[in-house]
């Protein structure tokens, strides 16, 4: 063909011989903006592997968390009503409702309530007194019992001035002494 002719039907030959159109000769990208191109879609490509990865740890995570909310939501919410019924070993309790409640048991109400008909000892006999724990002895000082009963023998006996009182500790001291 022509260069006339080639201008006319709009097809143009390059040194390797293939007929190109105007159009696709002006759509050629040199070489290093391809090469370009093709690192930034790979760097794309790396990027949307490595957020999928973070989606799906995170997603992960959320799960995880969520289980956890729940158990401890139920955990706290045996434990107001093992409280309110009048656990003695609330502990043991949880650990045999939550048992139940994974063998079937949905309400958490009949649950305590077998639990209180099977075993009652879980449970203080009087409902009324909701008392979760005795007093416990107050801290002990580093003196012996004996040193304070002479001082507190002593104190009383200074605050009455009564002879009665003077003779009990004067009594106790020689009697510790010996």
């Amino acid at each position: 063909m022509s260069q006339q002719q080639q201008k006319l039907t709009g097809l143009s030959s390059n040194d390797d011989g293939v007929n190109r159109t105007n159009d696709e000769i002006n759509q050629m990208v040199p070489v290093t903006e391809s090469i370009k191109y093709r690192k930034r879609a790979q760097t794309a490509e790396q990027q949307v592997e490595y957020l999928t990865s973070q989606l799906q740890v995170s997603q992960q995570q959320q799960n995880d968390l969520q289980q956890k909310y729940q158990e401890t939501k139920l955990e706290n919410e045996l434990t107001a009503k093992l409280a309110q019924c009048g656990a003695v070993d609330i502990e043991a309790a949880i650990l045999l409702a939550r048992k139940n409640l994974e063998a079937g048991d949905v309400d958490i109400k009949s649950v305590i309530e077998q639990m209180q008909i099977k075993r009652p000892y879980l449970f203080a006999s009087n409902k009324s007194t909701t008392n979760l724990g005795s007093l416990t002895a107050g801290v002990r000082s580093g003196k012996k019992v004996s040193e304070n009963v002479i001082d507190n023998l002593a104190h009383q006996a200074q605050q009455s001035g009564s002879r009665r009182d003077m003779q009990q500790y004067l009594k106790m001291r020689r009697a510790i002494r010996s």
